[in-house]
């Protein structure tokens, strides 16, 4: 219940502080958390420097300072997704820019729905949100908090602004969403088993279930990332190229190549932000 009441107090902080000032406060708790964890807070800081040595190929004072950026950027994502409460359309855009909407377009007239797979790198949120003030029927495939009252105010907070949640594992609202051209966005990098592919030169896992769904129903797969810009803070929600799955070869087959191919993706994004990444779960790599 007090993590409820931390975040019921975040909300309205957010909404009712200067955004500046609900920044540093966010960036000082994070650092708080960092300096002296406890609890879940120890294993988080433990999974945050595990997984930067898969981004980052040096140790020491410097991947701690990476790591702390990590702790800092989650903070910000929850600032800014409780400062959803209280921001305008207009305020939202002033925030964000939205970069390959076109992709989204084209994907969309080929009429068999499309999967927005994204992993937990920025406030992949923002982006979703965007796409919906924006008019586009957007689905959110999440896995529910345990605490049964936070989920409920991420919930709201979600539905607040046009998103459609469906809850992991209702596979059949997913194949009912594409099925009518909508576009299902989930994050497919915390799966500990699944679809095998190749990063930074070693071996993770990547969700499945979304490639095999796209494979079966013919589903365009879009990468899509939100980054923030170092100097300016401003952020940029990216809908990159199309990956399409191959049918001139088996399923197996092609479901690793469109895997393959978002995570290349996927690392260059985490080449240049890798303190965006904010998995707060060790991802195993051989």
């Amino acid at each position: 219940m007090w993590l409820f009441v931390l975040y019921k107090t975040g909300e309205l902080l957010s909404c009712y502080l200067p955004s500046s000032v609900a920044l540093w406060v966010a960036k000082r708790i994070a650092d708080l958390f960092f300096y002296l964890p406890f609890k879940r807070y120890k294993f988080y800081k433990k999974a945050v420097l595990h997984n930067l040595n898969l981004t980052l190929h040096f140790a020491g004072s410097d991947r701690k300072e990476y790591a702390r950026r990590v702790f800092q950027n989650f903070a910000q994502y929850i600032r800014e997704f409780f400062w959803l409460r209280g921001i305008s359309k207009n305020r939202f855009f002033r925030e964000v820019t939205p970069v390959g909407v076109e992709n989204l377009d084209a994907a969309l007239r080929l009429g068999n729905g499309v999967f927005l797979l994204s992993a937990h790198i920025g406030n992949w949120e923002w982006g979703g949100i965007g796409l919906a003030l924006n008019g586009y029927n957007i689905h959110f495939l999440v896995r529910p908090h345990k605490n049964p009252y936070i989920n409920r105010l991420f919930l709201s907070l979600r539905e607040r602004h046009g998103i459609k949640v469906i809850p992991l594992p209702y596979v059949r609202q997913v194949i009912k969403a594409l099925q009518t051209n909508s576009v299902v966005a989930t994050l497919v990098d915390e799966a500990e088993k699944g679809v095998e592919v190749k990063m930074f030169g070693k071996k993770i896992h990547l969700a499945s279930g979304p490639f095999e769904i796209a494979y079966r129903f013919k589903s365009v797969i879009l990468p899509a990332f939100m980054v923030k810009d170092r100097k300016s803070g401003k952020q940029k929600g990216v809908v990159e190229p199309p990956i399409f799955l191959n049918y001139n070869v088996d399923a197996k087959r092609s479901i690793h190549l469109a895997a393959q191919e978002f995570a290349r993706v996927m690392e260059d994004y985490l080449r240049f932000y890798p303190e965006h990444w904010l998995l707060l779960k060790k991802k195993n790599f051989t």
